[in-house]
């Protein structure tokens, strides 16, 4: 054969082999060849006559729990978890169903108090079922399975009392089969595919990200021209905020499964605080910079005007003398900090994936000693960078004064001079969180070298149930996030949203009828108009006096005013404030709403079943296998109507597939078991596939599961009534029915839209962040600064609430798109809303941290005027967008600039620095550097306000009074920036 011949040849046997690979490469791994095994061994397992006979005539729902429940997961620890809870949940579900069929056989077989007793447990099961899934999210598949158990064993031989003992140990053959033999499975893959938790990973390639942003960003300290666009640069911090996410969710599954090693997870769990504090401080103190935009309608600060030629000169002198002060500290710092970061990236590799190669103490000894040596010289440099940096900072704008008076001129100092400012104290920051971090390293390697290897367990607890093992987004609308509240004494009341009455309500109508009392014990009512809910803790009654007049015993005025007194003393009202508050939080709660969802679909759909035996209803409910339905709709039932509609559609293309490939599979082979055992699994492979490699998991999981009533009933239990495409379609339409009542149930009653939640979740955060705001503000005005500790309590946990807040918007954001809509949705704008709350919670962190070293005589007692004022065009602009997504109603044409308000106080706060720097040119030192960082911060705060207002204003319009067509609205909205008012009509405008 010619040469020239032999290279399509061979380039064709390359492009084969290099497709051979990848499939390879896709399968030949521990989880994908885990579920093949176990599908095999479970189709193996049910054509074996021997054993099939142990699970009855529904030994063909072993492939169907092994789909639905106890599928194959990526570790053993994470399929040990899944193995207890379902199989509790198993159990629980046939113990319930039991004594239910127990009773009911009491009864006698097909009376009314037989089918009555097994329905009202059944609804009762899954009334209680929906309860306990949307309130404990990893509990989910550990209460499906005990509805499908009950569905199964209260619809069939109701009141027959030698089937209550025989189809109990049916379904518990059938458990136990499909549980174990997907333990099985992977646990023979881990021997060829042994394999570790992937948090420390994620923990060491956050880093590595951390990393990158600050080597990206450190251009910020010299003011230089950066190489990176800035898209780039802002894809680079949204992926460090993600991952920043992910890291909570990857200790939250990983801290509650069994692993051996010498270190508990829990070792490194600071770091996660540490993480997302670093990813603050980039982002309020060396985030990328944006092209200067000219804003109309508002004053120019006073760093931003255009300057003279002069002026521009002696800018520019400015910048250049104390760029070239603070520039080689700064960068010093800055690789102080990445060596420190890599110092733990590799501590944290070295101790967690080295530790199934050591073996003796000795060798423990040896890594821990040199990582400990890498931590201390790493200590050692950080310290020197950051006291070098402090000292040069302490003393750089005494030269900078010094220049000034030499030549004669008190102007502004440039902007460039507030940017590097505040990178310079996000960067001292930085090293501090650092150090902290390099302490906890220290301690990980002495762990490390003390520590012998062993099992560690799970911790379980009500908050390990809470967690989403997987796929699974909690949508609990529980206090943490969805509870907004201002802060008054100590104590955060909610604010009430609903139709329920306020504290301050409940406290005037009480008053009207000549009644009395106080919120707490010693302490008096909050101001007028505060809109509160009751808490025990916040809202207690102390004390209850009548105030009729005196009546005669033998009226009715005498007898009513006794009845009163009665109902109004201080135990009745507490009781009363306690069952309203119960009362309020059973109406408005969306897991007891879920729970009733479950049990009216339950209840109409398995009645046909209750009904007397030969009846046409039951028995075509038995004819057509109803409970199909049933469970289908338990499947698609999700907690908001977008992830139902998405779950019910995907699902619905997945039972077709699956009643297709059913059909087909029976012509091949009809009953013979190699040939049902070998599609089965080849079926699996596709299947696999979509589950691990696609985002549509949800359509390959009801394709399975329609397979082993369709192809494998005929060989259990034979069916001469229906042939096998009559079994196929009926199959396939039960399984429908029950998806079209699951969509028209969760759009119908109690219709979660996520476009509603989103609205109203916003509204709440909104609310959270002015209350973070004004704790900040508060704390700052105090004159004696007493209760720190409870104050930074109150703080942080208004920043964890939000930041929780957050997260559920963008995870509402992302299923809000699989809801039916006539309209579209503007999800781009949407997404905007939750990036422009994430700018203001990271800025109101960096204000938090650089207002405790700001001097205060200079930059707030001197100002208060003009903080007041700037404070509360803040406040009123968060209330204006707050009041706007929770009403969906338009903003008001004018506000309050906060633009205007900070200029004045930036002038004033720049004047009174000067004053007290012409006293004495060595005072303030390093605070100097935070009152400018503060400047910086509030001015980026300034603009991310405007930002909110703008995307508010697209979204819910403007209520305006003076528009195009007035003759005045060119020139009027053109000159009230000046008069300290904002114009939200200016977006129409563009």
């Amino acid at each position: 054969m010619p040469m020239n011949a032999l290279g399509p040849l061979v380039a064709k046997s390359c492009s084969i082999f290099q497709s051979a690979r990848y499939v390879a490469s896709q399968y030949l791994a521990r989880r994908p060849l885990a579920r093949l095994l176990s599908t095999f061994l479970c189709a193996v397992i049910i054509v074996i006559k021997p054993f099939s006979r142990l699970g009855g005539q529904y030994a063909f729902l072993v492939l169907a729990l092994k789909e639905l429940i106890f599928g194959v997961q990526e570790n053993l620890a994470q399929q040990l978890e899944l193995t207890v809870l379902n199989i509790l949940g198993a159990l629980a579900g046939i113990g319930i169903s039991s004594f239910a069929k127990y009773i009911a056989s009491l009864a006698g077989r097909d009376t009314l108090g037989a089918r009555a007793t097994c329905a009202i447990f059944l609804i009762l099961t899954s009334f209680f079922a929906g309860i306990i899934k949307s309130r404990l999210v990893r509990l989910q598949l550990s209460t499906r399975i005990s509805c499908f158990i009950s569905i199964w064993l209260l619809t069939n031989d109701i009141g027959v009392p030698e089937h209550v003992l025989s189809d109990s140990g049916n379904f518990l053959w059938i458990t136990l089969s499909a549980a174990i033999l997907c333990l099985v499975a992977i646990s023979a893959m881990m021997l060829f595919f042994p394999g570790s938790t992937n948090f420390e990973s994620e923990t060491v390639a956050t880093f590595v990200l951390l990393e990158q942003c600050l080597s990206s960003s450190l251009y910020r300290i010299g003011a230089h021209e950066t190489k990176m666009p800035y898209t780039q640069y802002q894809q680079l911090h949204n992926q460090l905020l993600q991952r920043s996410i992910k890291l909570n969710e990857s200790y939250s599954q990983a801290a509650f499964e069994l692993r051996i090693g010498r270190l508990s997870l829990h070792s490194i769990h600071p770091f996660i605080g540490i993480v997302e504090h670093l990813r603050r401080e980039l982002a309020w103190g060396m985030a990328p910079l944006r092209p200067a935009q000219s804003i109309p309608g508002t004053p120019h600060s006073p760093r931003s005007g255009a300057p003279s030629l002069d002026e521009h000169v002696h800018f520019v002198n400015l910048e250049s003398h104390f760029v070239s002060t603070i520039e080689p500290p700064a960068l010093l710092l800055g690789h102080a900090i990445l060596d420190a970061m890599k110092t733990v990236e590799n501590l944290i590799f070295v101790t967690f994936h080295q530790r199934s190669k050591i073996v003796n103490p000795q060798d423990a000894q040896s890594v821990s000693g040199s990582q400990k040596a890498a931590v201390h010289t790493a200590e050692r440099q950080l310290k020197a960078a950051r006291d070098r940096m402090r000292e040069v900072l302490r003393h750089v704008f005494d030269q900078v004064d010094m220049q000034q008076r030499a030549e004669g001129k008190h102007a502004h100092l440039p902007k460039e001079i507030f940017d590097c400012s505040v990178a310079a104290i996000a960067l001292l920051q930085m090293g501090q969180e650092m150090a902290g971090a390099l302490k906890i390293a220290e301690h990980v390697a002495t762990l490390y070298e003390e520590t012998a290897g062993r099992l560690w367990y799970p911790r379980v607890s009500l908050q390990w149930l809470g967690v989403p093992p997987g796929p699974f987004i909690s949508d609990d609308n529980g206090e943490i996030v969805a509870v907004s509240g201002v802060v008054n004494d100590g104590e955060i009341i909610n604010v009430g949203g609903d139709e329920g009455l306020s504290v301050m309500e409940a406290q005037q109508g009480l008053a009207e009828r000549a009644f009395s009392f106080t919120l707490v014990k010693g302490r008096a009512l909050p101001a007028g108009g505060l809109s509160a809910r009751y808490r025990t803790s916040a809202a207690s009654a102390s004390r209850m006096s009548l105030k009729s007049g005196v009546a005669k015993p033998w009226t009715w005025k005498y007898w009513a005013g006794i009845v009163n007194m009665l109902w109004s003393t201080d135990r009745m009202l507490r009781l009363r404030v306690w069952l309203a508050k119960r009362y309020r939080s059973a109406q408005h709660s969306s897991h007891w709403r879920h729970g009733l969802k479950n049990a009216i679909g339950v209840a109409v759909l398995t009645f046909p079943a209750f009904m007397p035996e030969g009846s046409a209803g039951q028995q075509w409910y038995q004819s057509y296998r109803g409970q199909w339905m049933t469970i289908s709709y338990l499947w698609v039932l999700e907690t908001n109507t977008g992830a139902t509609w998405r779950t019910g559609y995907l699902r619905l293309f997945g039972t077709l597939l699956g009643a297709v490939y059913s059909y087909v599979a029976f012509l091949i082979c009809g009953t013979n078991p190699y040939g049902l055992v070998a599609l089965v699994t080849v079926f699996d492979i596709p299947i696999t596939w979509i589950i691990l490699k696609t985002s549509i998991t949800l359509m390959a999981c009801p394709a399975s599961v329609a397979l082993p009533p369709i192809l494998l009933a005929p060989y259990i239990h034979p069916d001469p009534s229906h042939t096998i495409l009559e079994l196929a379609s009926i199959r396939a339409l039960m399984i429908a029915a029950g998806i079209v009542a699951a969509l028209l149930m969760n759009s119908l009653l109690f219709p979660r839209h996520c476009r509603v939640l989103f609205l109203s979740d916003t509204s709440r955060t909104l609310g959270l962040l002015s209350s973070l705001y004004l704790t900040l503000s508060h704390d700052m005005f105090r004159v004696h600064r007493t209760r720190m500790h409870e104050e930074r309590r109150k703080t942080l946990k208004l920043e964890l609430q939000i930041r929780s807040a957050l997260y559920r918007l963008s995870a509402l954001v992302k299923t809000m798109h699989d809801e039916l809509s006539l309209l579209p949705k503007p999800l781009r704008h949407y997404r905007q809303v939750i990036t422009t709350m994430q700018k203001l919670l990271d800025l109101m962190t960096g204000l938090r941290k650089i207002r405790e070293n700001i001097p205060r005589k200079e930059t707030v007692a001197n100002v208060f005027k003009e903080r007041r004022e700037f404070m509360s065009c803040v406040c009123i602009t968060l209330f204006a967008c707050q009041h706007a997504f929770h009403a969906r109603e338009p903003l008001p044409q004018f506000l309050p600039s906060a633009r205007h308000a900070f200029a004045n106080l930036e002038a004033h706060v720049q004047e009174c620095i000067n004053k007290a720097r012409e006293a004495d040119p060595r005072a303030l030192g390093l605070s100097l550097v935070y009152a400018f960082a503060e400047q910086e911060v509030m001015h980026n705060l300034v603009d991310t306000l405007e930002e909110l207002l703008e995307v508010t204003g697209r979204l819910f319009g403007t209520s305006a009074w003076l528009t195009h067509e007035s003759h005045f609205s060119r020139t009027s909205t053109m000159e009230e920036g000046d008069h300290g008012w904002y114009s939200t009509f200016k977006w129409e405008e563009d």
